[in-house]
């Protein structure tokens, strides 16, 4: 790790023990070694960041709306993180060709699959990007939610430190890797795998997922490939 990324995560942590509350255990269910691909939920700019920095010594790799590189100081955390630029509305193939090189170094990359961040803190529906990487990527996949994240300025006004909630899932795959997803199919992978991250959350978090029954038919619980040593 480069001088300047040590700094940099050591203030981050040293900033988010000043103003949340939170418990970081639940992290020791993330695989240690091996390809993986995280989803999470996305609430905060700060979401991101808490896991590059409390996820360590592992390296994630996070995709990022590329707004991000537009201010000379987030360009520079960015570029320090090696994050990968974005286009919400359109994720294009040099974006794809990236994430598959992360998985190839077996390094963890980390999408939110709702591509924007929820203002309440509630789940929003699954974009179908997303599903094609976790199919055309063939490597496990664990769901992080954290949440508590949206009352932060409540607490501020009271001189108070945020709790937030650190949850991570079990470790899946999916079950058919390969061939072609049509769209209907990519938006149903999608949804399904937002339904892992429902999973992790009180019901009042679910969003447009809080009546969807919990059922999966694109992804199973064989984690028999995956070491958790």
């Amino acid at each position: 790790m480069k001088f300047q990324e040590r700094i940099v995560n050591a203030l981050f942590r040293t900033l988010f023990r000043l103003f949340y509350r939170f418990d970081t255990s639940e992290f020791k269910k993330v695989p240690t070694e091996g390809p993986l691909m995280i989803i999470a939920n996305h609430t905060s700019t700060f979401d991101g960041p808490l896991m590059y920095v409390f996820l360590r010594p592992r390296k994630m790799i996070a995709l990022a709306k590329k707004e991000l590189w537009d201010t000379w100081f987030l360009r520079f955390i960015m570029n320090l993180w090696n994050s990968i630029p974005v286009d919400r509305d359109n994720m294009g193939r040099e974006t794809m060709e990236s994430c598959f090189q992360v998985l190839k170094r077996e390094e963890m990359l980390a999408i939110a699959p709702e591509g924007t961040r929820s203002k309440d803190g509630s789940l929003q529906s699954g974009k179908p990007g997303v599903a094609f990487i976790a199919h055309k990527g063939g490597v496990p996949i664990v769901p992080i939610a954290i949440t508590g994240f949206e009352k932060i300025k409540e607490n501020l006004k009271r001189f108070k430190r945020t709790p937030l909630h650190i949850a991570v899932g079990e470790v899946f795959v999916i079950k058919q890797q390969g061939g072609r997803l049509d769209s209907a199919t990519r938006q149903q992978l999608a949804d399904e795998i937002m339904l892992r991250l429902a999973t992790l959350v009180p019901q009042e978090y679910r969003g447009v997922y809080a009546n969807t029954p919990i059922e999966f038919h694109l992804t199973s619980d064989d984690r028999s490939i995956v070491s958790k040593d």
